[in-house]
């Protein structure tokens, strides 16, 4: 038996340095981790804190960002791994111990060269969103495109009814949609992960809708959603949607902020996840096995992706974190932090 890692009692000397201890021992007793890959950055953290005490065991948002500023870091892989640091640290804070007072840094992405906090829609946003579409009207301008129109109104349903990337859905063929047994099959998926999401009635509804509004064109048969143009043999790109997608949001009196800040169409994947989230663990007593479904049916290489989804929504996090601690192995892969975003 592996004798058990015991950190010495003057590695740290801060307000914090009981849970510091403890966070370290839970690192390589339970996560089998090395305790110099990240002692360092942790006695650093506790230099701040001892500089700036505080009267009881909480880690305030002031203190992190404080922090942060004070870092002189000119390698953004450095501040980045800095971050990762303080995240996983303050999550063992909240979900081990329990602890209420406790700032999570949101994992932010910068792949974009700003940091972006992806938008989670409420659920009367979405049927705004949905009413939006519906009710939006074209005109005729894009004669050459006649059926564009109907396929982003029925593609912006579908990405957030299955929780499909955009890309899946521009590229999805007409064989792999089963509108009989309610299926679609992925074959052009991220991560080269071939999987099967179900049609809900209501997005078959619109599905149906969709393909009868479309019998007047002469498609191509190959895409399933076809704009009826010769160009790409119909297949409607992911930048038509994102035009009709920003028209939706206007409309619905969503604000967007500007290219960069969102709302994105990737986020109404997000959002699916966050809804989803929020029923399944409603409605499953093992958290741990709500999330392993989840990640298995949106494609993710692994289950930290979908876990991430978790820390977008305050309001889901508020519901489910007593019950977390209760799933070790959920516990400890949460932990696995991913690098950049998880999907487009």
């Amino acid at each position: 038996m592996n004798e058990q890692y015991v950190c010495p009692e003057n590695a740290f000397r801060s307000y914090l340095a009981p849970v510091m201890k403890s966070y370290m021992e839970y690192e390589v007793n339970v996560r089998g981790c090395s305790p110099d890959s990240f002692l360092s950055r942790l006695s650093q953290f506790d230099r701040y804190c001892q500089a700036h005490p505080e009267a009881e065991i909480c880690l305030k948002q002031e203190t992190v960002m404080g922090y942060l500023a004070e870092k002189e870091v000119n390698c953004t892989r450095n501040l980045e791994h800095i971050e990762s640091s303080l995240r996983s640290f303050a999550r063992y804070m909240a979900l081990v111990l329990g602890n209420e007072q406790v700032y999570v840094l949101p994992n932010l992405v910068r792949n974009t060269g700003s940091n972006f906090i992806p938008y989670v829609f409420d659920t009367e946003e979405i049927r705004r969103l949905f009413h939006a579409a519906d009710t939006y009207r074209s005109g005729n301008w894009k004669s050459t495109i006649p059926n564009l129109a109907n396929c982003a109104r029925c593609m912006v349903k579908a990405l957030y009814c299955t929780g499909m990337r955009v890309s899946e859905v521009c590229y999805l063929k007409i064989h792999e949609v089963d509108m009989e047994n309610r299926l679609i099959y992925i074959n052009r998926a991220k991560n080269d992960k071939h999987r099967i999401v179900t049609i809900s009635p209501s997005l078959l509804k619109e599905m149906e809708r969709y393909l009868a509004d479309s019998s007047g064109y002469r498609l191509s048969g190959v895409y399933f959603f076809d704009s009826g143009s010769s160009a790409r043999e119909g297949r409607v790109t992911s930048d038509a949607v994102y035009e009709h997608f920003r028209r939706y949001l206007r409309i619905a009196g969503i604000e967007h902020k500007g290219k960069g800040f969102g709302p994105r169409l990737h986020d109404l994947r997000v959002t699916f996840a966050v809804h989803s989230l929020r029923k399944l663990t409603a409605q499953a007593e093992d958290v741990n096995a709500a999330l392993t479904w989840l990640s298995a049916y949106m494609g993710h290489k692994s289950i930290a992706e979908t876990q991430s989804y978790l820390w977008m929504n305050g309001e889901l996090y508020q519901d489910v974190q007593a019950r977390m601690s209760n799933y070790t192995p959920f516990v400890a892969s949460i932990f696995e932090e991913k690098a950049g975003d998880s999907d487009d």
